[in-house]
């Protein structure tokens, strides 16, 4: 009964560790990441404010 256990639980780990493929990870991160100008102009921030204190 304990080997069937065990045998149930390395094959749902490995399940869970395997089940996402490095192919969709990396699609995903293409998508949310902006690289090499590809996130358009941006302006300066403003000047800080004069007179501090």
């Amino acid at each position: 009964m304990k080997k069937i256990i065990l045998v149930l639980l390395t094959v749902f780990l490995n399940l869970g560790l395997f089940s996402c493929t490095p192919q969709a990870i990396s699609e995903e991160v293409k998508n949310t990441q902006a690289c090499c100008g590809d996130d358009g102009h941006f302006p300066p921030p403003p000047p800080p404010p004069d007179g501090g204190g």
